[in-house]
């Protein structure tokens, strides 16, 4: 057996572990996945990817306190067979013109068990397997995008940019399911630049969320030709400071909500206090492109960091972005996902604005 495979089956185990666990608590005799992020991360990567980002998935998994099952259509089941490494799971078929569907399957092999679907909580923290695998999909990543990036010119438009970027995406079997590109006054105007067909003239953010194997990983860069102006320099320095802040208090035992405190602290030390109010700030990452978001007075915010965890700050000031994907150790520190050594970085060590 391959060494990938090997480390799919401790992958496997440690969730199959982790959901009966869960089981024998809960009061339930099964436990259902049918979306794609849970169906993903109980699988240790199988993906399903015939219609991108639509729920419920086309392959379902369930778990008994002792068996495993995928379940799919007859479509699909040649395919996995074939590709897909099953260890750990026993596949079952439904014709797709069936009038019960997968719940049928899914109902029948429960056997009288009482079901329901297991939540999204169980995915955190990642085990060791998923940091490995996240570690490979963060430095791919942020090789595509950069790449691009460094090619990129003032004359081309953003969607111009943002198919470079889908491509080198492609060609490395990411899927970009966040793709914005904000030429220079387009990423003034919103926080959220989708792609269209503006020039993007003297500067340009990219921002980008890539998923392969079920995890994703977040980061942001721009570039500028020749040095940027004096106060989009300022901003993203001021952004880039609030990141920094945040990684920092990013550790085992705070809460998701201590962070946010110390972020809106550096926005304020910075002279943009209540920015933060103006776009999302980040937070725990993996199967989605948040796990959830942090929210001041919501139950996520309130929860304690624990070590394995991934996460992805994004504080936006005016048109300024940084943004990475980081693992919190077992020592506390924050390990970079998506940062390459040869980026230039600013005065708080996040990714700076590139001159082409």
């Amino acid at each position: 057996m391959s060494p990938a495979h090997d480390g799919r089956t401790a992958e496997v185990a440690a969730k199959l572990d982790r959901v009966r666990g869960w089981l024998t608590g809960s009061g339930y005799g099964a436990a259902l996945f049918t979306s794609q992020p849970g169906v993903a991360w109980v699988t240790g990567g199988l993906e399903d990817r015939v219609v991108r980002n639509e729920e419920p998935a086309l392959v379902w998994a369930l778990v008994t306190e002792t068996a495993a099952f995928l379940i799919t259509t007859n479509i699909e089941q040649p395919r996995l067979r074939a590709e897909a490494d099953l260890g750990g799971f026993e596949l079952h078929a439904v014709p797709w013109y069936s009038s019960g569907g997968l719940a049928e399957v899914a109902g029948s092999l429960a056997g009288g068990h009482k079901l329901t679907e297991a939540p999204a909580a169980l995915r955190m923290p990642l085990v060791a397997a998923e940091t490995e695998r996240l570690a490979a999909l963060g430095a791919d990543c942020a090789q595509a995008l950069e790449g691009a990036m460094r090619a990129w010119r003032p004359a081309d438009r953003e969607c111009d940019l943002a198919a470079r970027i889908a491509a080198a995406l492609e060609e490395r079997l990411i899927f970009p399911s966040v793709l914005l590109v904000g030429g220079a006054q387009r990423r003034r105007a919103f926080r959220h630049p989708v792609p269209s067909r503006a020039i993007t003239g003297s500067d340009v953010l990219a921002v980008v969320v890539g998923v392969r194997g079920g995890l994703n990983v977040a980061c942001s860069r721009s570039a500028s030709a020749g040095p940027p102006d004096s106060g989009l320099a300022a901003r993203h320095e001021a952004a880039c400071a609030v990141e920094a802040a945040m990684i920092t208090a990013t550790s085992p035992g705070w809460r998701w909500a201590d962070v946010l405190r110390a972020g809106q602290a550096a926005y304020r030390d910075a002279g943009f206090d209540g920015e933060w109010r103006e776009h999302v700030q980040g937070g725990p990452i993996g199967y989605l492109s948040r796990e959830f978001d942090v929210v001041p007075g919501t139950p996520g915010a309130a929860e304690v960091i624990a070590s394995g965890t991934a996460f992805a700050w994004n504080p936006t000031v005016r048109g300024a972005k940084s943004e990475d994907t980081f693992v919190v150790s077992r020592s506390g520190a924050a390990v970079p996902v998506t940062n390459t050594a040869d980026w230039p970085v600013t005065a708080s060590g996040r990714p700076a604005i590139l001159p082409v």
